[in-house]
C-alpha cells in the first residue's frame, strides 16, 4: 500500500524530471526515472506485493499466534455447531459465550495450537482498546468508582476500607497467586473478628481476569455496606451487616487482570499458568482433570473453612443470571428456589436499568446446562461438594467494561446485589447442639424424597449454625449426626414469612457401633451406592479433614468434619459415578492421616 501512496508524487515529478533531462541530462537519466516509476507501478508486481503481505497475515493460525503473542490471548468466533459438538468443544477450550448462531472461545498460549490444528473455521475478534479502561491516577480517583485502579491502588483501597470501618470490617487473605499477589477478601459483619451463628455469604468477581465490571462493583459494594448509610447504605445495609457475615473478594485472579504489570493493560482470562480457573475445580465426571492451580486450591480451602450458605460469582461477556447445573443436563433439587432468586435479581435490574438490559435467554435467567455445558466450574463445585448455593451473574455484554460505563453498572445492579445477599435471611436457619452439653454439632440437614446430587447442607463445626435456603412451602427437615438420634422438624415458609429460625438439640444415641480399628480407616458398607460410614482409630478424632480422591489420585472433594471416638461418620458420595475411590481422614492441623478404599457400585436415583 505504501507504493500506491507514492504514485501521485511520482506522477507530478516525472514530467518535470523528464523536461529537465531533455535539456541538460543524458537520455540514460530519463530511462532510470521511468524505470523506477515503472517498477513501482507494474500491475503484477503491485498485486504480488499486496498478496504477499496479505498472505503472511492470514496464513491459517498466524493471526491467532500473533494476537496471543501481543495480547496474551486470542478470542475467536465460530458458527454454533450444535449442542453435542458445543459440549465437546467446551471440554477442550474455554467458551466465553454462545447462542444459537455463534460461539466465542478464548485461546490462551497453552491451547492456541490445539485449536489451530482442529481446522475449525473462525473469525478473530479484535482486542478492545485498553485506553477505555481509564486507569486512575490516585487512590482517591479510583474510589470515585469511575476508573480502574492499579494493583497498588487496589491493595490500598481494600486496606483503607477495613481501616476506616474497623467495627464492621476485617481484611483477610484467601491465598496468593502464582506471581505472589494476595487474593484479598473483606469480611463485613457487626462482629467481624468473631465467628457468629449467622449465615455466611460470599461475593467474588473476576475469576476471569479480563471480565472487569464486577471488580470495581464489589469494591464499591464493600464501601456501601461498611458505611451503612454514609455512602448510601441505608436500612437494608444495616440489616444485612447485622444479620449476616458477608465476605467480598473483588478479584479472584489478580495475575490474569494485571498480568506482569501494575496497570490493567490487556488483561487475560487465565492465570499465569494459562489455566482457566473457572474450569479448574474438581469434577467427579472428568476422567483426566487439569492440575488444580494454586489459586484454586487456596479458594477451596477458604470455602471449606467458611461453608458459605450463599455465594455469587460475577462475570462479564453476557447479561444473564446462570444457576446450576452447568455440568449435568438435569435440574438441581432446589431448582424452583434457584430460579426464583435468579428471577428476582434480573427483575430488580429491569426496574432500574435501560430497556434491553439483562434480557438474554429467558429474560435474563438460565440454567447453566441449557446455555452450554462446562466442567470444573466453581459454581457447581461449591453447590455440589460444599453444600452451598451459588449462581454466576454475567453483568455486561462487554467483558472489559470501559471505565465510563462503571457508574451505569452500579446503578443497574447494586440493588439486585443487595436483594441477592438478603436471600440468606430466608429459609430455615439456626443452630444444632448437643442436648446435654450445648456443644455445637456438625449435623446433616436433609429433606427426604427431595435431596439429590448432594443438595443437603451441614451445620458448622465451630458454631453449630446452619442455613437451609428454601422457597415458600411446607418442608420436613431431618437433622442427623453420628452418635445422635435423628430429629425431624416441620418448617412452614410463606411469602409473608420467608425465613424462620429453628434451633435444634440432638440427643445422644444408644446404638452400638463397630470397634474402632487399630490402624487405617474402616469404611462400611463397602461396596455401597455411595453412602458410607467411616470409623478412624482413636488417634484421628476431633477436628479432621475428610478427602475423597479417585483411584488415580485426582481430588474429588475435601471438607472439614468432627470425628468422635468410637462413633462413625456418615459420608454421602451417592452423586458420584461407580468406581474405586480413596477416602482419607487427617487430624487437623497437620496430624496423622488414615486412608480407606471405597467402592461405589451403582448410581442412586437422582
Amino acid at each position: 500500500m505504501k507504493h500506491l501512496k507514492v504514485i501521485p508524487a511520482l506522477l507530478l515529478l516525472v514530467p518535470l524530471l523528464a523536461g529537465y533531462s531533455l535539456q541538460s541530462q543524458p537520455a540514460s537519466d530519463i530511462r532510470e526515472v521511468v524505470s523506477t516509476y515503472d517498477r513501482q507501478l507494474t500491475p503484477a508486481s503491485d498485486i504480488r506485493e499486496v498478496v504477499s503481505t496479505y498472505d503472511r497475515q492470514l496464513t491459517p493460525g498466524s493471526d491467532i499466534r500473533e494476537t496471543v503473542r501481543r495480547y496474551g490471548q486470542a478470542e475467536v468466533e465460530i458458527s454454533y455447531p450444535g449442542f453435542d459438538e458445543m459440549t465437546r468443544l467446551a471440554s477442550r477450550f474455554s467458551v466465553s459465550f454462545c447462542d444459537g448462531y455463534l460461539a466465542r472461545l478464548i485461546l490462551s498460549p497453552r491451547d492456541a495450537e490445539e485449536f489451530i490444528a482442529s481446522g475449525i473455521a473462525y473469525k478473530i475478534i479484535a482486542p478492545p482498546d485498553h485506553k477505555g479502561f481509564f486507569t486512575a491516577s490516585s487512590v482517591a480517583e479510583a474510589m470515585m468508582w469511575q476508573s480502574y485502579p492499579t494493583w497498588k491502588h487496589y491493595d490500598t483501597i481494600m486496606h483503607k476500607i477495613a481501616e476506616h470501618w474497623p467495627d464492621v470490617c476485617l481484611l483477610d487473605t484467601i491465598g496468593f497467586s502464582i506471581m505472589g499477589r494476595a487474593v484479598l477478601a473483606l469480611k463485613i459483619s457487626d462482629n467481624p473478628s468473631i465467628d457468629e451463628q449467622e449465615p455466611e455469604v460470599f461475593l467474588t468477581s473476576s475469576i476471569h481476569g479480563d471480565e472487569t465490571a464486577g471488580f470495581v462493583l464489589l469494591m464499591r459494594l464493600a464501601e456501601y455496606l461498611a458505611s451503612r448509610g454514609s455512602a448510601g447504605g441505608g436500612e437494608l445495609a444495616e440489616e444485612l451487616v447485622t444479620g449476616l457475615e458477608i465476605w467480598i473478594n473483588p478479584l479472584a485472579n489478580p495475575d490474569g487482570m494485571y498480568r506482569d504489570n501494575d496497570t490493567m493493560i490487556y488483561p487475560v482470562r487465565v492465570n499465569s499458568n494459562d489455566y482457566d480457573l473457572n474450569r479448574n475445580y474438581p469434577d467427579p465426571e472428568v476422567s483426566s482433570p487439569p492440575p488444580l492451580q494454586k489459586e484454586t486450591l487456596d479458594m477451596i480451602r477458604f470455602m471449606e473453612q467458611r461453608r458459605f450458605a450463599l455465594s455469587v460469582n460475577l462475570h462479564g461477556g453476557a447479561e444473564v443470571v446462570n444457576y446450576p447445573w452447568d455440568k449435568w443436563t438435569r435440574n438441581h433439587a432446589d431448582d424452583e428456589w434457584f430460579y426464583a432468586i435468579s428471577r428476582r435479581y434480573a427483575d430488580t435490574a429491569h426496574l432500574h436499568a435501560a430497556p434491553g438490559y439483562m434480557t438474554f435467554l429467558d429474560n435474563g435467567v438460565t440454567r447453566g446446562w441449557q446455555w452450554y455445558l462446562i466442567r470444573g466450574g466453581r459454581q457447581d463445585y461449591i453447590t455440589w461438594a460444599l453444600g452451598g448455593r451459588e449462581v454466576t451473574i454475567e453483568l455486561d455484554d462487554t467483558k472489559m467494561t470501559p471505565g465510563s460505563n462503571l457508574e451505569t453498572m452500579w446503578d443497574w445492579n447494586h440493588r439486585s446485589l443487595l436483594r441477592y445477599i438478603a436471600e440468606a435471611l430466608t429459609g430455615v436457619r439456626g443452630t444444632v447442639t448437643d442436648a446435654d452439653t450445648g456443644d455445637p454439632l456438625s449435623a446433616r440437614i436433609s429433606i427426604a424424597f427431595h435431596d439429590t446430587d448432594s443438595s443437603q447442607v451441614w451445620s458448622d463445626t465451630i458454631t453449630g449454625g446452619y442455613c437451609r435456603l428454601l422457597p415458600p412451602g411446607t418442608w420436613n427437615l431431618t437433622f442427623s449426626c453420628p452418635g445422635y438420634e435423628s430429629l425431624d422438624i416441620i418448617a412452614e415458609l410463606t411469602d409473608a414469612i420467608p425465613g424462620i429460625i429453628r434451633d435444634v438439640r440432638l440427643e445422644k444415641s444408644s446404638i452400638s457401633y463397630p470397634d474402632p480399628p487399630e490402624s487405617g480407616l474402616l469404611v462400611y458398607p463397602n461396596p455401597s451406592d455411595g453412602r458410607f460410614s467411616i470409623m478412624p482409630p482413636a488417634a484421628v478424632t476431633g477436628q479432621v479433614t475428610i478427602t475423597l480422591t479417585t483411584a488415580g489420585g485426582a481430588l474429588v472433594t475435601s471438607y472439614p468434619a468432627t470425628l468422635q471416638p468410637g462413633v462413625p461418620l456418615e459420608c454421602d458420595f451417592s452423586a458420584l459415578p461407580p468406581g474405586l475411590y480413596i477416602i482419607s481422614a487427617m487430624k487437623e492441623p497437620d496430624g496423622p492421616m488414615v486412608r480407606g478404599k471405597a467402592v461405589i457400585t451403582r448410581l442412586i436415583n437422582r
